[in-house]
C-alpha cells in the first residue's frame, strides 16, 4: 500500500471517529445510560454488605432528604468502628455510586453522571485488532463505548485516543490476549520495541515495531513459531501506539475486587 493511501486511510479513520463522538450527542445518550443501565450494572456488582449500605443511604435520602451520619451507619451495620463505616463509604465512592462532602456531618449524596465524568473519559471501541497475522478487518464499529478512568490515557488528548479489542494470541508474551481492551494513542511518533496498532490493507494488527535501515518489522511477541514477523517498507506508518491494556474486558465483570 502506498504511503499516500495509508495517510488517507488513517485520516478517514480518525475523522470518522471524531464525527461519531461529536455529532451524535454521545454525552446526552451516555447520561441517560448512566442514570439507567450503567448505574444498575454498578449496583449489581456490589457485595451484599455494600449493597445493603447503599440501599440504606438511598432510602434515607429519598425519605428524609438527608443522608445518614457516620454514627447512624455504624448502628445500622452493627459495628462499633467508625473506620469500618468509612471504608465502606470509600468503596462505594470509588465505584462511582456516592459522593462525599468531607468534614460534613451529613455529606453523602448519590453520584450523578457529571460526578463520574469529571475523572473519566468516554471512548468508542472502534474495532477489533488482530494479534494474529492479518485476520481481523479494521471495521469502524461504534456500537460500543467504554468509560475509563483518565489515568488510563496517561495525559493524552482524549480525541487522539482509541480503544481496540484484541483478538488472537501472537502478543501473549506482551500481556495482550483475546478480549483485552488495547488503549491506543493515534500518533506516528513510535520507536523500536514500542507496541503499536498498524493498519495493513484494511486489517488492524497489534505488534511490536522494530526498525532496520531499510524496513519496518512488525514483530509478534509469542514463543509460538506459527506467528511470523511482517516486514514493511521504511516509509510505512502505523496507526498509533499502545499506551495501556485492560485485561480480558467483558463489560460485565468487576475489574476491582475488594475485601469489604
Amino acid at each position: 500500500m502506498a504511503a499516500g493511501s495509508h495517510f488517507m486511510l488513517y485520516t478517514t479513520f480518525y475523522h470518522a471517529c471524531v464525527y461519531c463522538v461529536h455529532n451524535y450527542a454521545i454525552d446526552t445518550q451516555l447520561q441517560r445510560l448512566y442514570n439507567g443501565k450503567m448505574s444498575q450494572e454498578k449496583i449489581k456488582n456490589l457485595t451484599q454488605k455494600q449493597k445493603k449500605i447503599f440501599d440504606y443511604i438511598s432510602d434515607c435520602l429519598k425519605k428524609d432528604k438527608l443522608s445518614p451520619t457516620i454514627s447512624q451507619l455504624a448502628k445500622f451495620m452493627g459495628v462499633s468502628s467508625l473506620r469500618t463505616v468509612t471504608q465502606y463509604l470509600e468503596s462505594l465512592e470509588r465505584k462511582g455510586l456516592i459522593v462525599r462532602a468531607h468534614h460534613q456531618n451529613r455529606g453523602i449524596r448519590l453520584a450523578t453522571y457529571d460526578d463520574v465524568m469529571t475523572s473519566t473519559v468516554i471512548l468508542p471501541v472502534i474495532s477489533s485488532a488482530g494479534c494474529d497475522n492479518m485476520q481481523v478487518f479494521a471495521e469502524q464499529s461504534f456500537d460500543e463505548f467504554v468509560t475509563l478512568d483518565c489515568d488510563f490515557i496517561h495525559g493524552k488528548n482524549p480525541e487522539q485516543v482509541f480503544v481496540f479489542r484484541a483478538v488472537g494470541d501472537s502478543m501473549c508474551d506482551a500481556g495482550i490476549e483475546t478480549g483485552d481492551l488495547v488503549i491506543t494513542e493515534k500518533t506516528s511518533e513510535v520507536f523500536s520495541k514500542d507496541k503499536v496498532v498498524a493498519v495493513i490493507d484494511g486489517m488492524a494488527l497489534i505488534k511490536q515495531i522494530n526498525f532496520s535501515p531499510n524496513a519496518v518489522v512488525l514483530q509478534p511477541m509469542s514463543q509460538d513459531p506459527q506467528y511470523r514477523p511482517i516486514i514493511m517498507k521504511k516509509d510505512f506508518q502505523v496507526f498509533g501506539k499502545v499506551i495501556d491494556v485492560i485485561k480480558n474486558f467483558s463489560g460485565g465483570d468487576e475489574l476491582v475486587y475488594e475485601d469489604l
